[in-house]
């Protein structure tokens, strides 16, 4: 529908205000994910139209939880990545305060900036004490080892072996074969 809010703002970014046009566009645009708190950035589609964008940057979010990400596109990847635009607020990404921030060695990364970055302890591997508020696993919770079954005789045929797993074996034959007792 031309009143769709979602449509109106893509239009708005790629600076299309009647919208006409739109659909010679489709698959013109190359997408890139981009971690906004460093400005680190990586490919997500080589072929995506305006339509895709919704879907690259729920795409880019689930790649780096935890850390705010933005989907920006350009129609050549060969040009310079500070004349990529954002899909969110149609800025390049050179204006974007942290771009490039990734690069320079001499800064600090912020410690929530990364992929699932607060999410990560590696406190075990950094050689420091376990967290005493984690209990250590009940013996009683250990995992259950089951013993192995024996193995039929591989001479016995199939009717064999199914008989003596439903139970069937030569006294229960015997017993089925008697007569009953009748009574004079």
């Amino acid at each position: 529908p031309p009143d769709d809010p979602s449509e109106r703002n893509i239009r708005r970014v790629i600076n299309q205000p009647d919208g006409m046009d739109l659909p010679r566009l489709n698959g013109d645009f190359h997408t890139v994910c981009v971690r906004t708190c460093d400005g680190y950035f990586f490919p997500m589609s080589n072929a995506a139209s305006y339509g895709d964008f919704e879907r690259d940057q729920k795409n880019c979010e689930s790649s780096c939880p935890g850390t705010e990400m933005q989907v920006f596109y350009t129609r050549d990847m060969d040009g310079d990545a500070g004349a990529m635009t954002s899909s969110v607020t149609g800025r390049p990404y050179s204006e974007l305060p942290t771009a490039y921030l990734y690069k320079q060695t001499n800064m600090a990364r912020p410690p929530a900036c990364g992929c699932n970055a607060q999410a990560q302890n590696f406190e075990i591997i950094a050689g420091n004490p376990p967290n005493p508020e984690q209990s250590e696993p009940e013996a009683a919770s250990a995992p259950f080892a089951p013993l192995p079954a024996a193995k039929p005789d591989p001479g016995a045929d199939p009717e064999t072996l199914a008989n003596a797993e439903g139970g069937l074996d030569r006294d229960a034959i015997k017993r089925l074969a008697e007569k009953p007792a009748t009574s004079p």
